[in-house]
């Protein structure tokens, strides 16, 4: 059953266009067709169980594995196929492999035409460890031929061009490298909320900084991962206005270079999410929309199925920010509504922090709504996936939405050890937002709101703190998702919390 279920996933994964081509390699494929009725069941949206029944039901149960084993090796052709026909990498590995075979039968001008197709589009997109292969195969052709027709001039110009090739590869490498170090930092740790945090970046900025310097190919790649960086880092650090500068640029790039917006084209689609990012921790809402278009045409673009269900899923996360975020919570329901039948009900096709966003922005809009029954059903689905989305650093905002649910709920004996319980963990984190202090100082006396003196008395305490968070760069990074101090001032006022968000844009 395991294989059956990774078959499943593989299939679901599908474009139409995929589907399509299956269908017809399959109609041209002579003998037997059990594999094809095994494709139809998955296809229908059957459960595990489903599958196998039915097809064990019109054919034997021996029958069965054979068909997987078949079906999964004939998907897998379409797609390699497919591939070499949308992926610049297997179609340069696609002419080495081709250029290989002609030269086992000697069809030596043959091979080295179709080589120099190779080593031609490495060089057009910038992909010159494949580059160096096609080279490094047309070196050995010739060694084989005793260097017929060439001199030792050309053939050290040859192997300097590898050499040269190799030294653009490894700047590449040197700036992907510090990238990757830095996405991983944010996404396990989260944005940088201290100076102190922001200056154990200096390692990897310095770093970058030298690799800039030093570094005399200055092409696309090296130009795409310098950007990457320098935007992610100031995101990162805070300077919004320096990080939207940035992938800006980066866009420019991109769009200035089309052709190396690859398939799926996931450079891009950070560039895109980075700066939408950017806009929301600095509550620019308004400009929004002309990035959020932008993800819309790449997800109308034919990538596999579960790429562009992500991008989908991004799209949904950003409208649905622009929208709660400025009190509008009428027109996020009907947002979740549109979305409902091909998005959430699909959830666990996501990526992980993509389904977690999900939970959480359905959790709040329920909260903000008075729907807390629903809001306990999601939170539910957060809190029993176990460690799934613990390590994610937006479980930080699930405890805390939590303790408002709990507030909302009356349930004011959870409070006391759950408090005590993140300041274990975030002190183990070595930093403590404002936002947090006053969250669990107010959520401490959220039963004492209904008398009115008391409500006032609150109020005139945490006005200056309020102040204080707004001030703060790094306070802004925990209200992107819920603006916990809206929150606070709507239930110290007495307003309605969706007026408050309202009056902020």
């Amino acid at each position: 059953m395991k294989r059956l279920t990774l078959l499943m996933i593989l299939t679901e994964s599908l474009s139409k266009a995929e589907k399509r081509y299956f269908r017809l390699f399959a109609n041209i494929q002579s003998g037997d067709k059990k594999y094809v009725y095994l494709f139809d069941l998955i296809d229908a949206k059957n459960t595990v169980d489903a599958v196998y029944a039915q097809f064990c039901k019109k054919y034997n149960n021996a029958s069965f594995n054979m068909a997987v084993k078949h079906l999964y090796h004939t998907i897998m052709d379409c797609l390699i196929y497919l591939r070499r026909k949308q992926d610049i990498q297997t179609k340069i590995f696609a002419f080495i492999t081709e250029a290989d075979i002609l030269f086992d039968r000697a069809l030596f001008e043959e091979a080295n035409e179709t080589l120099n197709k190779a080593k031609n589009m490495a060089v057009k997109y910038e992909m010159y460890s494949l580059g160096s292969l096609a080279r490094r195969s047309e070196l050995t052709y010739l060694n084989a031929t005793n260097f017929k027709n060439i001199s030792e001039r050309q053939l050290i110009s040859k192997q300097m061009k590898i050499i040269e090739e190799m030294k653009y590869n490894r700047s590449s490498n040197l700036h992907s490298q510090l990238y990757d170090i830095l996405k991983h930092r944010l996404f396990y740790k989260g944005y940088a909320n201290s100076e102190k945090q922001k200056d154990s970046l200096n390692d990897l900025i310095l770093s970058e900084l030298n690799i800039v310097a030093n570094n005399s190919y200055k092409g696309f790649e090296t130009q795409k991962l310098h950007l990457l960086f320098q935007s992610t880092y100031y995101l990162d650090s805070g300077n919004y206005k320096m990080a939207i500068r940035f992938y800006r640029t980066l866009i420019d790039l991109f769009e200035e270079n089309k052709h190396m917006i690859l398939n799926p084209p996931i450079y891009y689609l950070q560039a895109i999410t980075g700066i939408l990012n950017s806009l929301r921790i600095a509550s620019l809402y308004s400009e929004m929309p002309f990035f959020i278009n932008k993800l819309k045409i790449i997800e109308h673009s034919d990538y596999a199925a579960d790429f562009n269900l992500n991008v989908r899923a991004l799209i949904f996360l950003y409208e649905f920010s622009c929208l709660f975020n400025t009190g509008d919570f009428i027109a996020a329901a009907d947002l979740i509504s549109k979305y409902d039948e091909d998005l959430l009900k699909n959830m666990s096709l996501l990526r992980l922090d993509i389904q977690l966003d999900l939970l959480i922005n359905l959790t709040i809009l329920n909260i903000a709504t008075g729907d807390i029954k629903n809001a306990r059903k999601h939170m539910k689905t957060i809190m029993s996936s176990g460690k799934l989305f613990y390590v994610l650093p937006a479980y930080r905002y699930v405890r805390l939405i939590n303790l408002i649910l709990q507030a909302e709920s009356g349930n004011y004996d959870f409070f006391e050890n759950e408090i005590k319980s993140i300041k274990r963990n975030i002190r183990y984190e070595k930093h403590l937002y404002i936002t947090e202090k006053l969250l669990f100082k107010f959520i401490q006396n959220h039963y004492l709101l209904k008398d009115r003196k008391v409500r006032e008395k609150l109020r005139r305490l945490f006005e200056k703190e309020v102040v204080k968070i707004r001030q703060n760069k790094y306070e802004q990074q925990l209200l992107v998702i819920f603006d916990f101090i809206s929150w606070i001032q709507s239930k110290l006022t007495n307003r309605k919390f969706s007026e408050i968000l309202a009056e902020k844009k």
